[in-house]
């Protein structure tokens, strides 16, 4: 296996359009039927975990869900390791999210949780939510939480309600010294606060962070020498395809100048391990 790419949204459901226009993705390019979709990631030797989340901006085409990702990954195991599920913060009933939560944890294809803080409108540090919190803990399953700044609502009169404050590291250096048995991935490298994650990231044992929504050589100049460097071990390959264009991204990462032993981790033995592939 080449890669494990741990940060994917599938492209058989709706698609978010300011996403594709701030990627300048041309939808000619990206692949609709399931087919090919899982064709893509069988052609690259790459295996991806998929994104149940929905997001609120994508108002046209069949939402995703949980069932919609974890079918995927039944149908087509050769493409993708299973999935990353989400959960609705703003159930009016958060112990029926807990009780959705513990049946969910019980898939062999749920590999983990994604959580959007901007785009779900809470902070990660919020005491409410402590009661998911324990139960993820508890159920030893990675959680990914969307770090810094988010193309939802980009460039839009007041970024279309939502707000990138929710998204700050800080907060999940709170929550990680709470629940310090919860494996935490921040997605994305936190800009504009790179510097502020990866204080966190090196500061707390059980913090992660993926490369996803970027090229490697358009990442922060300062996350880039951590995770080639201290932070090597805790930094997982991730696309954020549809919206960066996976066979891009793969080359992407042999212009950066990585160690081999650095790249290998990042690209495939950190998630491996992190998520049990």
């Amino acid at each position: 296996m080449r890669a494990i790419d741990v940060h994917v949204h599938p492209s058989t459901r709706g698609l978010d359009s300011q996403a594709c226009h701030y990627f300048r993705r041309n939808l000619d390019d990206v692949p609709r039927t399931e087919e090919k979709f899982a064709n893509l990631y069988i052609q690259q030797d790459v295996k991806a975990l998929l994104i149940g989340w929905h997001p609120s901006t994508v108002r046209e085409g069949t939402r995703n869900s949980n069932d919609h990702v974890i079918d995927l990954a039944t149908k087509y195991p050769n493409a993708f390791a299973g999935v990353l599920a989400s959960l609705d913060t703003g159930a009016p009933d958060l112990a029926e999210v807990e009780k959705e939560a513990e049946v969910l944890l019980k898939s062999p294809k749920v590999k983990g949780f994604k959580f959007h803080p901007p785009d779900q409108g809470f902070y990660p540090s919020d005491r409410r939510y402590y009661g998911i919190w324990e139960v993820l803990q508890a159920g030893g399953k990675p959680v990914m939480f969307h770090a810094g700044f988010t193309v939802l609502g980009a460039n839009t009169d007041g970024g279309s309600g939502i707000a990138l404050e929710y998204g700050r590291p800080i907060h999940l250096d709170t929550l990680a010294r709470d629940f310090p048995r919860m494996k935490i991935i921040a997605a994305h490298p936190g800009w504009p606060w790179q510097e502020e994650l990866i204080g966190v990231v090196s500061h707390k044992k059980n913090v992660y962070v993926d490369t996803s929504g970027y090229l490697a050589e358009q990442l922060p100049e300062t996350f880039l020498k951590a995770i080639g460097g201290r932070l090597q071990d805790k930094a997982l390959f991730g696309t954020d395809f549809p919206y960066v264009d996976l066979k891009k991204a793969l080359v992407s990462f042999d212009k950066v100048d990585f160690k081999d032993t650095a790249k290998e981790k990042i690209l495939f033995s950190n998630a491996q391990c992190l998520f049990n592939i």
